[in-house]
């Protein structure tokens, strides 16, 4: 990882578990207004006194089952840059941040089941502590198991000013039908490595994700080194989680379609669409953006792509601003011409 675009780290401490927090936020953007820097002489700028400024928005990203939040790196450090290319937004407070969930990453949590109702609860929790006020817009972002727990966490009502929810590489009826083959897939999965490099080489091999600079990041904390000898195996154990598979995706498509916020969903093919959100389409209930050249790791093989849809969603559905004048003063009364009486 490029040191220069390297995410800030925190823990959010929620009760006695603790999130691992990653914000991309350029870190003099997330602690200065440039925009009203003292050093900023104004009146050289005649742009600035007119351009009106409005605080950026804060895109929360969740990863999917058996992932981490840098599975989005690539994709979060472009949705930086393009965010920092508006010169209408303030550079103050952060822009794009993602979560490992409980039971996933550098999260430590003493309950590590993975029920929906439990991970949305989470989301809406980290969301409020990282946040730079109950007035900035938000856009929830989700993968695979983390679309459900996004769209979970926006009908709960929990998170205010969202203005929009992009699910990515998840529908309901294939979901749910995909669930019967799980069990064979994971099984077919290697339990260990003996370096981390054969985790990413298998990673790439299997073609979960097609490129090798977002494997050699994501993969990483996938891992973690245990046993006699020493051996990289998997953080999370999906077969554990298995009781609670249906209930990611059960109801998936309704409660998307019922959202009262911008709906965005992101595939890797047109194909996955089943029946209610085929009628949604139709209907203009919300946008779909397809990655032809995409597999399921839809962040990892087309950053700068997914990326760019992400922005231009947002900008569609962000909130207007009212842009402030100064007021004109009213016409003065017209002089009265004098008049001359001759006698």
């Amino acid at each position: 990882m490029n040191v220069s675009n390297a995410p800030t780290e925190r823990t959010v401490l929620i009760g006695e578990d603790a999130f691992r927090v990653y914000d991309w936020t350029p870190a003099v953007a997330a602690s200065t207004d440039t925009s009203k820097s003292p050093d900023t002489d104004a009146s050289s700028n005649p742009v600035s006194q007119t351009m009106p400024t409005k605080p950026p928005p804060l895109f929360v990203l969740h990863h999917g089952a058996g992932s981490s939040a840098l599975s989005f790196h690539l994709c979060a450090v472009r949705l930086v840059d393009l965010l920092a290319q508006d010169q209408g937004l303030s550079r103050v407070g952060p822009t794009v941040v993602g979560l490992d969930a409980r039971g996933h990453g550098a999260t430590v949590c003493k309950n590590e089941a993975l029920e929906l109702s439990q991970l949305s609860d989470d989301l809406i929790r980290v969301v409020e502590a990282v946040r730079r006020d109950a007035d900035q817009e938000i856009v929830l972002v989700g993968h695979s198991m983390g679309g459900a727990v996004v769209v979970d966490a926006c009908q709960k009502g929990g998170i205010k000013n969202i203005v929009g929810v992009g699910v990515i590489d998840v529908v309901e009826g294939t979901a749910i039908e995909s669930l019967a083959h799980m069990n064979s897939i994971l099984k077919a999965k290697p339990s260990k490595f003996r370096f981390v490099e054969d985790a990413i080489k298998w990673t790439l091999r299997s073609h979960l994700v097609q490129s090798k600079e977002s494997a050699q990041i994501s993969v990483p904390p996938l891992l973690v080194k245990k046993g006699e000898p020493p051996m990289y195996h998997w953080r999370t154990d999906l077969a554990a989680s298995e009781p609670h598979w249906r209930g990611w995706f059960d109801g998936l498509s309704a409660k998307f379609l019922g959202l009262k916020c911008g709906r965005q969903l992101l595939l890797a093919g047109t194909d996955r669409l089943d029946k209610e959100l085929m009628i949604g389409q139709m209907q203009g209930k919300f946008q779909v953006v397809v990655y032809p050249e995409s597999w399921h790791y839809v962040q990892e093989d087309v950053p700068g792509k997914l990326a760019l849809s992400l922005l231009e969603f947002w900008t569609r559905n962000q909130k207007l601003v009212i842009i402030k004048t100064f007021p004109i003063p009213a016409k003065p009364a017209p002089l009265l011409a004098s008049t001359t009486l001759t006698v």
